[in-house]
């Protein structure tokens, strides 16, 4: 035994090697990725920023970041919102908030590599080389790799430590029929619901399908069903919370976003088409091919192998590992049609949750299953002469080899998808965000005003008439400038310079209104300066109250900076429509611009966490909040309390009386989402700590 230990620091040496060059792009302040990324981090940023305010729980967004009071993915997997705030905790809250996006991905990545190696060193002690090999093949998998690399998948990513417990849960239970094998296999699980829905979905149903089969042809009797129901019961106590929580986002008597069927099911089978045959080739230049969504060469060979293992000694684990590892890549595989039959009869609210695109939620689960099944059949091969260890060490070997080296593609995606310092500070600064449909998610519909572009919350405030619903006259303050919009062709081909330049003092509001000389602009508005940059989408950039220059858009836009020496704003124009050309938008229109006094406005927006405004009305009237209506909110006016209505527009409102008055308004949560809450946490904690009260008891134990 002595002569193995100094091999164990060797062991770990080697995964973190492999870790450290899997993950190491994200060991970078500045963003990485796209849109997607993006809004992750914008998510993650409102959550960090009322827990540093002295928020918690948090349920709803409140900031500048989600004024709408945003719950996706907040509620529906909360894992990395809250894997974000304990960084942030321990880190002493001095990083930003993309450095502390990607350290959530560093941290489940080396998480997720040292999972795996000790749940297999648990399946196969004698094998602790070969447990490191499979880790190793795990966390490099493409399919793996790709979600965060290139799909900007970061709720996914948070499921990487869990899955390899999941399969070490399901391999034990077949090994050992106790108490403590329920719980290994109920916390991976109920850990998965919380960190990503369709993977948690798929691999609950992979999990069920293993027990019921162990306990029909393994372990029949009452005293096995009855640890079986003890584990269910386990589970439903630890995964509640998401359920819980989704559920008390819908608001009664109005339509559900959640209970929606996917509009195009069809397109689940076309998507895995569309992945072949890139799946079952070699990595293309830079990861940019859907098919770069595969299980890689060494996986398949694991699969190959194990499933020689399996029909010379057959044993229940492994055969229940390849089983349910062989019935996901028949869902993925187009072959003579299989895939497409098999999607058309999955039911409807499975496909729903899967989503388009199952080779993003299954590469995950497959790469933990085929990593367990591995190291199950290789501790058989003691039965079999040593010429077929040597020959399996070695195909682990050339995969891990193979493997990190098709990273290198996820590694040079990673050079081109990071952005300069420069852009990664403006994206987050505060006249440069804004909210994207994803902000909406959980909701039923998006509200009439909703635009692909930034939205100042001071001005998502409006006074409706408690009778018509309808918004009450505002006065303009006189213009501060006007002009004519001409345009001349920039350096830049495709893009057309517009005549005016606006300057923008520190600490004032300004809004902007466009006259346009058509209608029918097709094409992108950009707004940048020192600061600030932007883009709306013509000739309308959301909803149909959205700024745009469609009938029934609206035409203005807010503007103002954070920068200390203020802002020089231009305008350009570029064109989309097939064919057209710059110079055939010169004669672009006019523009106005206003000075706003927030002081002087009906509403005026105090602060936002928690949302406080002072209203000024000659008549009775209803304001309406940024905020996207779910039961819990609570108001007061005045300090006294008030109900919350719903506008016609999906907004939580608060009925407000003649003259000048304070209203605020907080999200308590209705009880039962509270409940559910600290349930969990208490839950969790003696989760957590159930494994360690062998260990605090022992030295007691020897004394006595």
């Amino acid at each position: 035994m002595s002569a193995k230990l100094p091999r164990e620091p060797a062991r770990l040496a080697v995964l973190a090697a492999a870790a450290a060059w899997l993950l190491h792009p994200f060991a970078t302040s500045r963003m990485y990725g796209a849109g997607d990324a993006l809004w992750y981090a914008n998510m993650l940023a409102d959550y960090v920023l009322q827990l540093r305010d002295g928020v918690f729980p948090v349920f709803v967004g409140q900031t500048e970041f989600a004024f709408n009071g945003a719950v996706y993915p907040l509620r529906v997997a909360p894992m990395y919102q809250h894997v974000a705030g304990l960084l942030d905790l321990l880190t002493g809250r001095s990083l930003g908030f993309f450095a502390l996006q990607h350290l959530t991905v560093i941290v489940c990545g080396v998480a997720g590599i040292f999972t795996c190696y000790l749940t297999l060193c648990r399946i196969a002690p004698g094998r602790r080389w070969c447990a490191a090999g499979f880790a190793i093949l795990y966390l490099s998998c493409p399919g793996l790799l790709a979600t965060v690399y290139t799909q900007d998948l970061y709720m996914t990513w948070m499921a990487v430590p869990f899955a390899p417990l999941a399969a070490y849960g399901i391999w034990r239970s077949f090994h050992k029929d106790d108490t403590t094998s329920q719980l290994w296999l109920a916390a991976p699980l109920a850990a998965l619901w919380w960190a990503h829905a369709p993977i948690a979905l798929w691999f609950t149903l992979i999990a069920a399908s293993s027990q019921l089969f162990r306990l029909i042809a393994v372990n029949r009797g009452w005293p096995q069903a009855r640890r079986s129901l003890l584990g269910v019961m386990m589970f439903a106590l630890l995964a509640q919370f998401p359920f819980v929580s989704v559920a008390e986002v819908q608001t009664p008597g109005h339509p559900s976003s959640v209970v929606n069927r996917i509009a195009h099911p069809e397109l689940i089978a076309e998507h895995t088409r569309e992945a072949f045959p890139g799946a079952i080739l070699p990595l293309s230049e830079h990861a940019r091919s859907l098919g770069d969504l595969q299980l890689g060469y060494a996986f398949w060979a694991v699969l190959a192998f194990a499933t020689l293992g399996a029909l010379a000694r057959p044993r229940g684990e492994l055969t229940v590992l390849l089983a349910c590892a062989a019935a996901l890549l028949a869902l993925l595989i187009p072959a003579f049609g299989l895939s497409t039959f098999l999607w058309a009869h999955v039911p409807s609210e499975i496909a729903r949750i899967t989503y388009y695109w199952p080779m993003q939620r299954f590469y995950l689960i497959l790469a933990s299953l085929l990593a367990a099944a591995g190291q199950v059949a290789f501790g058989d091969l003691a039965v079999f002469r040593a010429r077929a260890r040597v020959a399996w060490v070695w195909m682990l070997a050339v995969g891990c080899i193979w493997s990190l080296w098709e990273s290198r593609q996820f590694i040079g995606a990673a050079s081109e998808r990071t952005a300069s310092t420069e852009v990664s500070l403006r994206s987050q600064r505060v006249e440069n965000l804004f909210l994207t449909n994803d902000s909406y998610g959980l909701f039923s519909s998006l509200p009439p005003y909703f635009s692909n572009g930034v939205l100042d919350p001071r001005s998502e405030v409006r006074l409706l008439s408690p009778v018509s619903g309808l918004r009450l006259p505002v006065a303009d303050a006189p213009p501060l400038k006007t002009g004519a919009l001409v345009g001349t062709v920039d350096a830049n081909p495709g893009i057309l310079r517009l005549g005016a330049a606006l300057h923008l003092m520190p600490g004032r509001i300004y809004a902007l209104e466009f006259a346009f000389g058509r209608s029918n602009l097709q094409g992108i508005l950009q707004l940048s300066g020192n600061s600030m940059f932007r883009e709306y989408s013509l000739p309308s950039s959301g909803e149909p109250l959205a700024f745009g220059s469609a009938p029934g858009n609206g035409r203005r836009v807010d503007l103002w900076t954070s920068g200390v020496a203020g802002d020089e704003v231009s305008l350009r124009f570029i064109p989309t429509a097939p064919g057209a050309k710059p110079e055939e938008f010169e004669r672009f229109g006019s523009y106005t611009l206003y000075a706003v006094d927030p002081a002087k406005r009906p509403v005026e927006v105090v602060s936002l966490v928690p949302f406080a405004a002072r209203t000024r009305s000659e008549t009775p009237a209803v304001l309406e909040t940024p905020r996207m209506f779910i039961p819990g909110y609570e108001a007061s006016v005045d300090g006294g309390p008030c109900e919350v209505g719903r506008s016609k527009a999906g907004l939580a409102t608060i009925p407000v009386p003649p003259g000048v008055h304070t209203v605020s308004l907080g999200f308590k949560g209705p009880l039962f989402l509270r409940i559910s809450y600290w349930a969990s946490i208490i839950a969790w904690t003696l989760a957590l700590l159930l494994p360690a009260l062998p260990a605090i008891g022992a030295p007691k134990s020897a004394r006595n």
